[in-house]
């Protein structure tokens, strides 16, 4: 990539992050105008001021030079200022919560619809569909009617239901089962669950016939000979037969029993007998895509995909505060502005999926109980609603002040260790 189409797409990062604090600080301007709080500032961005203008309320608009944030300023956030009509905090404990919880919510809000969006038009990795079945020409008519068909929408491996919270996913599903083990796949088809059982994740089970010089020979559709199973030494080997039951060549297994013969891979799993012995070829090959959901479907799913991405967030707090994940795999936000810039870079459709992640993540990190976030003073108005009166409001900003201190210290500290390490 050149240097120019870097800047590009650094460009809409930044964008599209400020877009996400925009709504944030939107929502509580919005909750403030309609419970009638005294607003100061309205501000996208921060530093000085680049573009600024005052309404007859004299409440102030500004566009400011940095644009990695922005604020909606309340009168008397840190202090008691009871003679100020609409001062924030004298207002009732319950208007102040809204005002402090809308921030969150309309980030959260946004990331449904982003997220409707996004679903409608690609989908995502939980939920696969089948989209084409590939059935090797020596594979029995029909038989591949027993695995999965085109169309078929996958919903659960072994009863355990697709779900990225958990990287649930079918590849990695199928995956934990060994060769030749079978598992049962759950499918919507044609409008209807079912389970597809005896499903092997590698390997199809050719079916044998009687042959009066093999023990266990196989025929195959379409071409003018076939295989069978003979012992030789000991040792279970594959033989490959004409009509006339001439043995054509031998094929020996390596070690896991594979083996591949005219371009297809085969596999031999041997038995105390020829009689006992199978002969597997490798499965029919399935291709997936996303599932795309449809527009009434996708109401209820948008909210499912939200909450489930903010239960996944809270699971990656409590890993990295247990030590089970290591600090330089998060980011600040210089290390946002990067990986947005860089997956739009690959496909600019991640783009639609990055924008509800982010929000969502906004939302959940809001609300966390961290003093200079919403959530810590979230937790003060309601002391102060249990106790009727508030904690000093200058011990309050102080906690605020030294919290937004570390946190932006500890948001420098994880851009540089990611980077770093």
């Amino acid at each position: 990539m050149d240097f120019f189409s870097w800047i590009l797409y650094i460009a809409i990062a930044i964008l599209a992050l400020l877009f996400m604090i925009t709504i944030h600080e939107f929502g509580h301007w919005t909750a403030g105008k309609l419970l009638k709080f005294k607003i100061n500032e309205f501000s996208i961005g921060f530093g000085k001021a680049i573009y600024q203008k005052t309404n007859k309320n004299g409440e102030k608009f500004s566009i400011r030079i940095f644009p990695l944030g922005g604020y909606c300023a309340f009168e008397g956030e840190d202090e008691d200022k009871k003679e100020v009509v609409g001062a924030f905090n004298s207002q009732k404990p319950w208007k102040r919560l809204i005002v402090l919880f809308m921030g969150a919510f309309f980030n959260f809000l946004s990331a449904i619809i982003f997220s409707a969006i996004f679903l409608m038009s690609f989908g995502y990795a939980d939920k696969v569909q089948v989209k084409s079945v590939e059935v090797p020409s020596i594979v029995e008519a029909g038989q591949e009617q027993t695995w999965l068909m085109e169309g078929d929408i996958i919903l659960a491996v072994n009863g355990t239901e697709t779900n990225f919270v958990y990287d649930q996913y079918f590849n990695s599903l199928i995956a934990g089962y060994e060769t030749n083990e079978e598992f049962s796949i759950t499918v919507k088809r044609d409008g209807q669950e079912i389970i597809l059982n005896d499903i092997c994740r590698s390997w199809f089970a050719l079916n044998f016939e009687e042959n009066t010089d093999f023990e266990k020979a196989y025929s195959t559709n379409g071409v003018n000979f076939s295989y069978a199973i003979i012992e030789d030494n000991s040792d279970f080997k594959i033989v490959k037969i004409d009509g006339d039951n001439n043995i054509l060549a031998t094929y020996t297994p390596d070690d896991s029993g594979e083996v591949t013969i005219d371009g297809y891979k085969f596999l031999l799993t041997s038995g105390a007998s020829v009689a006992e012995s199978s002969l597997y070829i490798s499965k029919i090959g399935v291709i997936t895509q996303y599932y795309k959901y449809g527009f009434f479907e996708v109401i209820g799913e948008s909210f499912a995909f939200c909450f489930k991405w903010a239960w996944k967030i809270l699971i990656i707090l409590w890993q990295l505060v247990s030590g089970q994940l290591a600090l330089n795999s998060l980011g600040g936000m210089v290390t946002t502005v990067v990986t947005i810039a860089e997956v739009t870079s690959q496909n600019f459709a991640n783009l639609l999926l990055l924008v509800p992640l982010i929000s969502i993540n906004l939302a959940v990190f809001n609300l966390l109980p961290i003093p200079a976030l919403d959530g810590a003073r979230m937790v003060f108005v309601g002391i102060e609603w249990v106790r009727k009166k508030p904690i000093n409001r200058k011990i309050e900003a102080n906690i605020h002040f030294v919290g937004l201190v570390i946190l932006l210290a500890f948001i420098v500290l994880v851009d540089i260790l990611h980077f770093m390490l």
